[in-house]
């Protein structure tokens, strides 16, 4: 009997620190388990926030329509977050002197007030080289002093409804298919809407 006896006392001892193990693996796996989502839900939140709160878009697309929505909105918060980034806008100043961005954001406002631009349609985008990424960029060092480096340059083509108020009436109709530049910068794109830079490239369509 006492021999029986210490063979199941031992197999109990052995069953009982079996499920210690298993309860201490298990809970281990938990902390595990919390860590890991923990640094999901930081990395996650982290992207959105990038994506969502600072400037430029995510898309291509994106680009072209916050900048239409921002000129008929007279935003020009809107326009300026759509358009540069703030290592440009924060430094703008035109060959060595101080330029009010804010006016000249105005001046485009002034010059297209009532005009609203809807269902931006995007027939086609065409990745330049990188010989016009470099021009885009040494104009914008010669013009700006600024240095940015910028990942990629696309021309795009679409189409949008375009509608403003003529005496009283709304009149509106579709546009043929319009040529513009967006531009990537620390992966955000934003839509190439400089006058000078435009006019010294010849870009100005």
């Amino acid at each position: 009997m006492d021999e029986k006896q210490n063979v199941k006392t031992a197999s109990g001892k052995k069953k009982a620190a079996a499920v210690k193990r298993k309860k201490r693996m298990n809970r281990k796996k938990k902390k595990l388990l919390i860590i890991l989502i923990c640094i999901f839900v930081v990395v996650a939140g982290g992207i959105t926030a990038f994506l969502l709160f600072t400037r430029g878009s995510i898309t291509m697309t994106g680009a072209v329509k916050n900048y239409f929505k921002a000129v008929a909105d007279e935003d020009t918060d809107k326009y300026i977050r759509t358009c540069y980034p703030a290592a440009w806008s924060d430094n703008y100043r035109l060959e060595g002197e101080d330029v009010d961005l804010n006016m000249l954001v105005e001046n485009v406002f002034a010059h297209q007030s009532g005009t609203r631009v809807t269902d931006v349609e995007m027939s086609h985008e065409e990745e330049l080289e990188d010989m016009f990424v470099r021009r885009i960029q040494d104009k914008i060092k010669e013009l700006y002093d600024v240095d940015l480096s910028l990942s990629s340059v696309y021309r795009v083509y679409f189409q949008m409804k375009v509608s403003y108020d003529n005496n009283g009436q709304t009149v509106e109709y579709e546009s043929d298919t319009v040529t513009r530049y967006v531009y990537k910068y620390m992966g955000k794109w934003y839509y190439l809407a400089d006058t000078m830079l435009l006019m010294d490239m010849d870009l100005d369509e």
